[in-house]
């Protein structure tokens, strides 16, 4: 009997897509036809895959949790830091080779931020009241100056809180708003947005969305700075909460099988953006219609890299076999067990 959730397979690889999709445009992201697209896949994908990320973290009591942060965040994000920093040293012939692994490599910062937010998790669920506070921790974080790339402290911090709503939700929560009602207030809702960021989105800057900034770098040194940063969360949670709800729960042909390989998406995309970006050929795309391709270019692109034969290709990289390190630490560790 099958038991997977083809809901959460679709709604991955919606989410995949768009990263691909806003990692392409990126370039170009000042055009005035992209930028409105641009704008609105970031005021709520990055906290949607958050969200869900923290959906599928509940267990955190089983006894091979930690083996999992190691086998299955840890090395890869080892492994593929390493991997961007050799391919960004011979794209852009740099003139010097460093490895920075405190300091991630452009969209390795969620590798980073995930082990964080999975070694604090059983700690953190600990905690009366929770939510509230780690959400205040992230608007207070936008007035430290230097809690901004290092470590992915202030990514880590800003979007902690969408992780701990996905741990703590319900996916009845999700089907008690998918009425036909609801269903049509999203469908307008996200149009409006699409309107509003077309006509005002020359008034938001981008790095709002990103949680990398502190308010003072965003041009905002205020006191009241922390309000922008809960007006992000709103947006987040308005939008996100829009799509969630018009997404379909039945399997869908091709999309449900390869939204359970965003993972070789994330990672191994990156490669093909950097490519592109080096190789100077964002210079080819001058009109309209040439720029507005990236959209379709980035769903065959995410569609490709979701293929079973590149998770075949690849899956010695992306999900190194660790048992015999792990074996041997749960060995100790039982040993120890015993002896206690």
């Amino acid at each position: 009997m099958n038991t997977r959730d083809y809901y959460f397979d679709n709604l991955k690889f919606l989410l995949i897509t768009l990263v691909v999709i806003g990692h392409l445009i990126e370039p170009l992201n000042e055009d005035p036809v992209l930028r409105p697209i641009y704008l609105m896949i970031y005021t709520f994908h990055i906290p949607l895959f958050v969200l869900i990320s923290g959906y599928f973290a509940k267990n955190i009591g089983s006894g091979d949790y930690l083996n999992k942060v190691i086998s299955r965040l840890i090395v890869p994000y080892l492994l593929f830091e390493s991997l961007y920093s050799l391919f960004d040293f011979w794209i852009y012939d740099r003139a010097e080779l460093k490895f920075s692994y405190f300091t991630p490599y452009w969209l390795m910062w969620f590798f980073l931020s995930m082990i964080l937010w999975k070694v604090a998790m059983p700690y953190i669920i600990r905690i009366r009241y929770a939510l509230p506070i780690v959400i205040g921790i992230a608007i207070l974080a936008g007035y430290a100056n230097d809690a901004q790339y290092y470590a992915s402290v202030s990514r880590t911090l800003v979007f902690f809180p969408f992780f701990l709503i996905g741990y703590y939700m319900d996916k009845s929560w999700i089907e008690k708003l998918r009425t036909t009602t609801m269903r049509i207030i999203s469908g307008v809702g996200l149009i409006l947005t699409y309107v509003i960021m077309s006509s005002y989105g020359y008034m938001y800057k981008k790095e709002c969305f990103f949680g990398s900034f502190s308010y003072e770098s965003l041009g905002h040194p205020e006191w009241s700075a922390g309000l922008y940063r809960v007006a992000v969360y709103v947006a987040a949670v308005l939008i996100g909460g829009m799509v969630m709800i018009l997404i379909p729960q039945r399997s869908l042909p091709w999309i449900s099988t390869m939204g359970t390989n965003t993972l070789y998406t994330y990672l191994l995309h990156g490669f093909i953006v950097l490519y592109l970006t080096a190789g100077d050929a964002y210079a080819h795309f001058t009109t309209t219609t040439e720029k507005l391709l990236l959209i379709p270019l980035g769903i065959m692109l995410t569609m490709v890299l979701s293929f079973s034969s590149i998770r075949y290709l690849f899956k010695w990289l992306v999900e190194p076999k660790m048992k015999l390190l792990l074996k041997h630490s749960q060995s100790r560790s039982n040993r120890k067990s015993q002896t206690e």
